[in-house]
């Protein structure tokens, strides 16, 4: 146990400060942390004041780290916690980082999954197939990619594999026999369902 004897500036990083005991150093952290913890001179400080700084610190940075991530694109929750775990932070803060992301409405799988169908339909048309699997191997739950794929209708599915196939038409030719298993072997690396795949090709190369 001892006593908060000076908070101090750093001087190559300003908003971090460095706090220390009975004139010994014993952490740098950001202004923030010293804000909300309250830190001030002539407190007292033992083991349990320093466990809670350390931690404090660490919950800043991974949610730091987090936001630069969704910044750069959008994350489903389960690629934030994925990565923040990669880069070694305790799955404790993870998981409290992850929440107030939620509740900040920062992180939303059912948003991330809409977007991204929204995304591939316009940049990339895939059919529900693909569009379910890319959604799962990025964590999202099965409900909740079932509920973003009920948007995307039969009709509509028809359209995106007409509009694929028709790209890839231009580079060859309906004349040519092995045109209609090229389309639809590209189709159904799109993920579009037979059914679809055969009407698409009923109506291109009929």
């Amino acid at each position: 146990m001892g006593i908060i004897t000076a908070i101090e500036a750093q001087k190559k990083r300003g908003s971090r400060r460095s706090i220390f005991v009975d004139g010994e150093f014993v952490a740098g952290v950001h202004e923030d942390v010293v804000l909300a913890l309250g830190l001030a001179v002539g407190q007292v400080f033992d083991k349990e004041r320093l466990a809670e700084l350390l931690k404090a610190e660490t919950k800043r940075k991974a949610r730091e780290s987090a936001i630069r991530l969704i910044n750069y694109r959008d994350r489903s929750v389960s690629e934030i916690r994925r990565r923040l775990i990669g880069d070694d932070f305790p799955e404790e803060i993870v998981e409290e980082v992850t929440d107030q992301l939620s509740r900040a409405g920062l992180l939303n799988d059912e948003k991330f999954s809409r977007d991204w169908i929204k995304a591939r339909s316009a940049s990339k048309p895939m059919g529900k197939t693909r569009l379910a699997w890319e959604l799962r191997s990025r964590g999202v739950d099965a409900s909740t990619v079932d509920q973003a794929l009920e948007e995307l209708d039969e009709e509509t599915e028809y359209d995106l594999a007409l509009s694929a196939a028709a790209r890839k038409l231009r580079k060859m030719d309906c004349a040519d026999p092995l045109t209609k298993n090229r389309i639809s072997s590209f189709l159904r690396r799109r993920g579009f369902d037979w059914d679809t795949i055969s009407r698409v090709i009923d109506e291109l190369c009929p």
